[in-house]
């Protein structure tokens, strides 16, 4: 009989069917004995297929083999992918990046990515994040499960899942890359976390993994709190409300700005100088800020705004009744009104002639005027009488018929385009998304 202590090859699946959600699963599997023992626990679900990450890395060819055997031996066959890693520093995280944006584009609706991450690698993660400064998100470490994906064997350690995949004879190769000392995981690995098990904390993984575990509920907390604060998107820039972050608890308003950041440059979320200057700019602080990678941070009204390169100008798009328009950052809508009384913010009538022939949604040109009730105004007049940011303007949607301006849409009709009877077409104009 086993003694109780002892990881089982029965204990993992168990651990396995508890955490793994039912429905098609696709196994990462990297050819290591980890993810071969994370194939092994689930092999027996209904829907599961395998994926191996090609990088052409060191190894990389033994760890393809070794994958293909793996899946062999359990009744099922592999699909590579290609994901070379781009040139810059740290090789770990231009890796770990390139196989997730890989795996991410191979997954198919519905289904769950199974990965063979341990105790271990929690640890690990948790005590380089901890190097590192990271806040609760990165003290965090990885979460056993979040919405399609799920690691279940985290309840063991790296060495409990080898022995479990020798005794299953599950054909394994090690990667030659877990040896090379250059890697800040590697030497936390192979150095810092067994000093620190002997010298001063025995059982140091496991207290880390518990801190990783302790720090996710309140990073979650805070997460959900931060989602609550509207963040609008532009193509190039996204939007918080001043008001909101000058009052939420710094936390809950540092996270909010850390979702601002990644909408625009996923994965990444911001260094900690970069939240603090844009929370500077939006309590008042300072008028305007320049984060990493001379990206612009600036007040525009009741709204923190963070901007990256130039927005994209839309291309001119002809206009029919009862359409719906995407025009760059916003979406305009015509509906015809019947006579009915239109109250909406950012609502506009115009006469349906106006949009019965030809006309057509365009940005501003220079020298772009506006018939007003005595003589006209330019677009950029109107546009800066309602205080539209300056890097809004030259893409603003106008409504051009015969070689004139019809509207500002959502601000202003030109005289002519008024409507001259109880028949009008609505414009209606919603700018971003939150």
């Amino acid at each position: 009989m086993a003694a109780p202590d002892r990881v089982s090859p029965d204990r993992v699946a168990a651990q396995a069917r508890e955490h793994v959600p039912a429905g098609p699963l696709v196994v990462a599997l990297g050819g290591g004995a980890d993810s071969a023992v994370a194939a092994w626990a689930v092999a027996g679900y209904p829907e599961v297929r395998y994926l191996f990450v090609r990088h052409g890395l060191e190894g990389s060819a033994a760890l393809e083999q070794a994958a293909r055997d793996v899946a062999a031996h359990l009744g099922g066959h592999v699909t590579t992918v290609n994901a070379p890693v781009k040139p810059g520093p740290s090789l770990e995280d231009r890796a770990r990046r390139a196989r997730w944006d890989a795996i991410e584009d191979a997954i198919r609706d519905g289904e769950t990515v199974v990965t063979g991450h341990t105790r271990d690698d929690q640890s690990e993660t948790v005590l380089m994040n901890l190097l590192r400064g990271s806040g609760s998100a990165g003290i965090a470490g990885m979460s056993r499960s979040r919405p399609g994906v799920v690691r279940p064997l985290m309840g063991f350690t790296r060495r409990e899942i080898r022995t479990i995949a020798v005794e299953l004879g599950l054909p394994f190769v090690d990667d030659p890359a877990n040896e090379d000392r250059a890697h800040l995981r590697n030497r936390v690995r192979a150095e810092l976390l067994p000093m620190l098990e002997r010298d001063y904390r025995t059982g140091i993984g496991g207290v880390l993994a518990r801190v990783g575990s302790l720090a996710a509920a309140d990073d979650q907390l805070i997460d959900e709190i931060a989602r609550h604060i509207p963040i609008v998107e532009e193509h190039n820039a996204v939007m918080i409300p001043t008001a909101t972050l000058a009052t939420v608890p710094t936390a809950v308003a540092s996270r909010a700005v850390r979702m601002g950041l990644r909408r625009l440059f996923d994965p990444y979320a911001g260094t900690g100088a970069d939240v603090d200057a844009v929370l500077r700019v939006a309590v008042g602080g300072m008028d305007s800020a320049t984060i990493t990678g001379g990206i612009a941070v600036a007040r525009e009204g009741p709204y923190v705004v963070i901007v990256s390169g130039d927005p994209v100008v839309p291309e001119e798009v002809p206009i029919v009744v009862g359409s719906t328009i995407r025009f760059g950052s916003g979406v305009v809508r015509f509906e015809p009104t019947g006579g009915r009384p239109v109250r909406r913010r950012s609502t506009l009538l115009v006469d349906p002639a106006v949009v019965e022939r030809g006309s057509t949604l365009r940005v501003p040109s220079t020298g772009d005027r506006i018939a007003i009730a005595r003589g006209s105004k330019s677009v950029r007049t109107v546009l800066s009488e309602h205080r539209e940011a300056v890097r809004r303007r030259s893409t603003w949607p106008l409504i051009a018929s015969d070689g004139r301006i019809a509207a500002v849409v959502g601000l202003r009709v030109a005289a002519w385009a008024q409507p001259t009877t109880n028949r009008s077409v609505a414009v209606v104009y919603e700018r971003g998304r939150t």
